[in-house]
């Protein structure tokens, strides 16, 4: 009996022992796993930084070519054309500051379309049509490089990323698609509607390149009332003849729009294909806007959209132009309305090459 309890009491002494012997085993492999796990988040973030400021660069240097680009064919000046490339680029923030761009960094020079569709740019050949910038932040640039937050513990300090644009003006082929539904009946807007049409076609009037428009309008149907022309005055005209009334069938009037730039009879197989498509209201009848504008992005067509009034639908137009590569502009009151028309005639003869 007493050998069975002395037996009993080094067995629970054993056991005790083994399991303090277990638990420092164990501390170094935490140790391990925690420095891994710290080194995997510190990385996690640098990277993550590294991501965000790339994008940020490239959307400001994108925006400062297509803007000097721009001011060149509205302004015809060399010095406007840099000065406003400059001053987009301040209007944007990569990594925190915003972006410094020197004059050395912009060049003016001539694009041209290859054969295989790409496009080549040249610095020394004329008649000038293009900016390319390079916009960076590395140790030589104004704003200097960009500081991680953790990799000066492994022994890289800072990030210094360079982003190449190249913009340039071109003719388009244009497909007008306008909202005359009932609820544009109310409140001025197709008044601001008519004078947004208006300043829309001055600004493509007044422009260097070839641009041929089509004019199509919807309301609970649609009705393609000019074909492409560069008579603008003829698309004035038709639209100064409607009135607003019906439903909204947004997606009938996108189609529409869409076999104008691809099979209208006065269509151009080589200039760019755009659709600019403008509604009040919300979708209600035929054919979902963002069905068609599948259709248009597997022919490479642009879809820029413009909502106007609290009453349209945002998110479904923002999808329709993210689906298309365009872009979306919101209006709240009438003077935006013609301010977007404007907005959008300048960079539909803009085009990012690089």
């Amino acid at each position: 009996m007493k050998k069975f309890k002395k037996s009993n009491f080094q067995f629970g002494t054993n056991a005790s022992s083994q399991d303090s012997n277990r638990d420092g085993a164990m501390l170094p492999i935490l140790a391990v796993v925690l420095i891994i796990l710290f080194v995997a988040v510190s990385l996690g973030v640098d990277i993550a930084r590294m991501h965000v400021t790339r994008s940020e660069l490239r959307t400001a240097s994108d925006a400062a070519a297509r803007a000097g680009v721009e001011a060149l064919g509205r302004l015809q000046s060399r010095q406007a054309a840099i000065d406003a490339a400059i001053a987009t680029a301040a209007q944007n923030r990569v990594a925190g500051k915003s972006l410094t761009l020197l004059p050395s960094q912009i060049e003016l020079g001539k694009s041209d379309q290859n054969a295989d569709g790409s496009f080549s740019f040249d610095p020394d050949d004329n008649p000038i049509n293009s900016m390319r910038v390079l916009a960076s932040r590395d140790s030589g640039s104004a704003d200097g490089s960009v500081n991680l937050l953790f990799g000066p513990l492994f022994g890289v300090t800072d990030f210094e990323p360079v982003q190449l644009s190249t913009a340039m003006r071109t003719d388009r082929d244009i497909a007008l698609v306008l909202d005359v539904s009932g609820s544009m009946a109310s409140g001025g807007r197709f008044e601001a509607l008519s004078q947004g049409v208006n300043e829309f076609l001055n600004i493509l009037d007044n422009s260097p390149q070839n641009e041929t428009v089509s004019l199509t309008v919807y309301s609970t149907t649609d009705r393609k009332l000019v074909d492409m022309t560069q008579n603008t005055q003829a698309i004035r005209d038709a639209f100064a003849a409607e009135s607003p009334g019906g439903r909204t069938a947004i997606g009938l009037g996108l189609r529409t729009g869409l076999d104008s730039v691809l099979n209208d009879v006065n269509n151009r197989p080589f200039a760019l294909k755009s659709i600019v498509v403008m509604t009040d209201g919300r979708h209600n009848e035929g054919i979902a806007p963002d069905v068609v504008a599948l259709d248009a992005a597997a022919a490479g067509i642009t879809v820029h959209t413009l909502t106007f009034g609290s009453g349209a639908n945002q998110a479904l137009m923002q999808e329709v132009a993210a689906l298309t590569g365009g872009d979306h502009r919101q209006a709240d009151t009438n003077a935006e309305l013609i301010e977007a028309f404007e907005e959008i005639a300048r960079q539909l003869s803009v085009l990012l090459i690089e």
